[in-house]
């Protein structure tokens, strides 16, 4: 039996922060995962670094302010990994969100990002959105606006955390698959493919997977996950020559995002609420449809896209803490959930995000007052 004063499950971007959090206090840490580092969601995000526009509109105030202090963190933190990008918002007549308000969310979003802006906000030249986007259509457009936010490679910033930590002398192990965890007031027992680990502390850190780990190792918790899946589909070339927030007519919304490094141009997401189990979760024809209906609305007729034209799809699932509404609507925000056993603590993390996995580690030590 190997000791360890804290086990974390799940090394994507969430357990990884958390894990490298407390090896910086001195704790002996060890981290798990069935597959690999940021193999799961972690590695299927839009790669983008944000505050959350959409999010003001539902009043996750707080979640947004987070999310603006942790982007100015991460571009500080690792500036080669994640970098400021302006984003640019075209206004048509058929918008469902008019351009006055979408000015008053812009100067909100700026507000709040105080001091640890990247970049204003601003109205930009109409004839120049139409000269450096020339396959976009222009009837009825009204306005263009445009804002900062940063983009990442999300799979490579997981894996630089997975290193920092280690570099701090924690202990990262793969491919490991849990057999048994044995709970009482000393410590947890855990029995594994590749090994038996026990400690005091136990984090469940495993995202969508975390009701099923909880159904089979028995473990209590207070909250549920509600597993939305969201479609990215992968196009050759360079679309668009800067990142695009676009609205749909039933107010969501989508990204076009070009990766001059890949030569490639993404587009997503969908939200798609999935009631099978993780690893049984696949993309879906009428969301790939879905979005490619939705980008050719913007595209005149020569420049729209056919199914063939999609090069690649991924599909990562968020986990989001489980609430009655549409999962458009569902909250964002995280919730730690804290059991005790004795001497013994059990913390479950519920949701999450790829740009607050910082304030959500510190977050984690103060809860478990380590």
């Amino acid at each position: 039996m190997q000791n360890y004063d804290v086990i974390v499950l799940g090394a994507g971007i969430n357990g990884c922060g958390i894990a490298e959090n407390l090896a910086g206090s001195g704790k002996n840490v060890l981290l798990l995962d069935k597959e690999g580092v940021g193999q799961g969601t972690s590695s299927k995000s839009s790669r983008l670094i944000h505050g959350g526009l959409r999010y003001l509109e539902t009043g996750q105030i707080h979640l947004v302010y987070e999310a603006l202090h942790d982007r100015q963190r991460l571009i500080a933190k690792y500036p080669d990994l994640v970098q400021a990008r302006r984003f640019i918002l075209p206004i048509y007549k058929s918008s469902p969100r008019p351009a006055w308000m979408i000015r008053m969310g812009l100067w909100m979003y700026d507000m709040l990002a105080g001091s640890r802006k990247v970049g204003h906000s601003k109205t930009e030249d109409i004839s120049s959105f139409k000269a450096n986007f020339p396959a976009f259509i222009d009837a009825d457009l009204r306005s263009v606006l445009s804002y900062v936010d940063a983009k990442t490679n999300d799979k490579e910033l997981t894996r630089r955390v997975a290193d920092d930590f280690q570099d701090l002398g924690g202990t990262v192990m793969v491919h490991c698959d849990i057999e048994s965890i044995d709970w009482d007031e000393i410590g947890f027992n855990l029995h594994s493919s590749t090994g038996d680990f026990s400690a005091p502390i136990l984090v469940n850190a495993t995202g969508p997977w975390l009701n099923e780990v909880n159904e089979k190792f028995n473990l209590p918790a207070r909250f549920q996950i509600r597993k939305v899946s969201g479609i990215h589909l992968i196009f050759d070339g360079l679309i668009v020559p800067e990142l695009m927030f676009m609205q749909t007519k039933e107010k969501r919304i989508f990204f076009i995002i070009p990766e001059p490094e890949n030569d490639q141009t993404l587009i997503g997401t969908t939200e798609r609420e999935e009631d099978c189990d993780m690893d049984d979760v696949d993309a879906q024809e009428s969301d790939i449809q879905y979005l490619l209906d939705q980008v050719n609305a913007y595209l005149k007729p020569d420049h729209q896209f056919q199914r063939k034209d999609v090069r690649d799809i991924y599909i990562g699932v968020r986990p989001l803490v489980r609430r009655k509404g549409d999962v458009t609507d569902v909250s964002r925000e995280y919730k730690l959930d804290l059991h005790t056993k004795g001497e013994t603590k059990l913390l479950h993390i519920f949701g999450g995000k790829l740009t607050t996995y910082l304030s959500l580690a510190e977050n984690v030590a103060d809860v478990l007052k380590i």
